[in-house]
C-alpha cells in the first residue's frame, strides 16, 4: 500500500512539475533564444526519461519475481508475495486436519527452504509433493519446512509437530551446522555488500533500481563468497567443539527416531553451484547416518557432472530445480519402498 502510495505521489508531482515547466517556457514573453531552445528541450528530455524510468519501475512491480539465494531483493520479496502461502502451523503446506490423515501413513519431510521449495513457484513440484503422487493415496506426505532453518530448528519443528510421523524424511544442507555454531557463541560474518548511505533509499523502495544495483554488484568481485565459505562455513565445520554438538544434535534426531520405531531417511544436498567443494562438508555427515544404518540419499552423486544451470532454479539462485526434484523424489521412493520390503520381510 506505501508503496503505491509513493508511486502515485511521484508520478503526479513529476509529472506535473515537468509538464508546468514546459509550458511555462514555451510561453513565456519574449523572443525564442538558443538558450531557450536548449533549455526546453533538456527539460523535454528529463521529462521524458522521467515518464519512461516510472514506466520500467511499474513494469518491474508488477512483472518481475525472481527468487535468489539471500532473499534480500525487491525481485525476490516480490516472489514470495506471489507464490509463497502458508498454512495455519506456518508451513508451506496444506491444512492437515485429523480427517485428513486418518487412515494414511504420514510421511514428515523437515528441512529447510530446499524443503520449503525456496524457487519452486508451484509446491506441487517440490520433491516433498512428488513423493506423495508416487506414493499413492494411502500415504500423507507433510511439509515441515522453512527457510533458513538448521537442525536445531528442525529438532525442535519434529517435536512440536502436531501429528506423530510414521516415516521421517530428514532433509540436510551444508550450512545446517550454523545454528549449532551460534549457540557456542560463534557470529557469522558480514556477507551482505548494502549499498552506500546516499543510494540506500533508491535501493530499498525502487524495483528498478534494486534490480539494476544488485545485477552490477553481481557482475564484480565476489567477495562474500570467499568470505562465508572459507572464513565461516569452513572454520565451524573444522571445529572440534561445534562439530561434536552438531553431531549430538543429529544423533538426537536418529535415536528418537529409533526409540518411536519411525523409519529415518536422509537427503543430503550439496551447494548445486559447488558440488565437489562441498563434498567435505557433507561427507561426515553422510558417514554418520550410515553408519547407523540410516539409508541416506547423496544428491551430490546426481549432480556430479552437472553444469549448474540445468539443476538450479535461475542463474542467482542455487535452490533445485523442478527437474532435481523430481529426480530426489524418484530416488527417496525407491528407498522407501526398499526399506519397506526388508521391514516386511523381517517381521515374523
Amino acid at each position: 500500500m506505501f508503496y503505491w502510495l509513493g508511486y502515485g505521489v511521484i508520478l503526479i508531482l513529476g509529472a506535473a512539475l515537468g509538464g508546468s515547466s514546459l509550458v511555462w517556457l514555451r510561453r513565456r514573453p519574449g523572443e525564442s533564444t538558443g538558450i531557450t531552445r536548449l533549455v526546453e528541450n533538456i527539460s523535454l528530455a528529463l521529462l521524458v526519461f522521467f515518464l519512461t524510468f516510472m514506466l520500467v519501475e511499474l513494469g518491474f512491480k508488477l512483472f518481475f519475481a525472481q527468487s535468489d539465494g539471500f532473499r534480500y531483493t525487491l525481485a525476490s520479496q516480490n516472489w514470495y508475495e506471489r507464490y509463497w502461502q502458508e498454512n495455519s502451523l506456518g508451513y508451506r503446506d496444506v491444512e492437515w486436519t485429523p480427517e485428513k490423515l486418518a487412515g494414511k501413513t504420514k510421511v514428515m519431510v523437515v528441512g529447510d527452504s530446499f524443503v520449503a521449495g525456496s524457487g519452486i513457484a508451484n509446491p506441487q513440484d517440490r520433491f516433498s509433493n512428488q513423493l506423495g503422487r508416487l506414493l499413492g493415496d494411502n500415504y500423507a506426505v507433510l511439509n515441515v519446512a522453512s527457510p533458513g532453518w538448521d537442525t536445531v530448528d528442525e529438532v525442535e519443528a519434529i517435536l512440536n509437530y502436531p501429528y506423530r510421523p510414521d516415516m521421517l524424511v530428514l532433509s540436510y544442507y551444508i550450512n545446517d551446522i550454523e545454528g549449532t555454531a551460534y549457540q557456542t557463541g560463534a557470529q557469522r560474518p558480514q556477507i551482505r555488500q548494502d549499498p552506500p548511505t546516499w543510494l540506500l533509499p533508491l535501493v530499498q523502495n525502487s524495483y528498478a533500481v534494486n534490480f539494476l544495483y544488485w545485477r552490477i554488484i553481481r557482475l564484480g568481485p565476489q567477495e562474500w563468497a570467499e568470505v562465508y565459505w572459507n572464513d565461516w562455513l569452513k572454520k565451524i565445520s573444522t571445529n572440534p567443539d561445534i562439530l561434536w554438538q552438531h553431531q549430538e544434535e543429529l544423533l538426537k534426531i536418529i535415536d528418537g527416531a529409533a526409540s518411536e520405531q519411525i523409519p529415518l531417511f536422509v537427503v543430503v544436498f550439496p551447494n548445486l553451484a559447488a558440488v565437489n567443494e562441498s563434498q567435505p562438508f557433507i561427507q561426515p555427515v553422510i558417514d554418520l547416518f550410515q553408519t547407523h544404518e540410516v539409508p541416506v540419499l547423496d544428491v551430490s552423486k546426481l549432480l556430479a557432472g552437472r553444469d549448474p544451470a540445468t539443476t538450479t532454479v535461475n542463474a542467482i539462485d542455487s535452490h533445485p530445480n523442478e527437474a532435481i526434484n523430481r529426480e530426489v523424489a524418484e530416488r527417496l521412493y525407491q528407498m522407501i519402498i526398499q526399506q519397506s520390503q526388508k521391514i516386511s520381510t523381517e517381521q515374523p
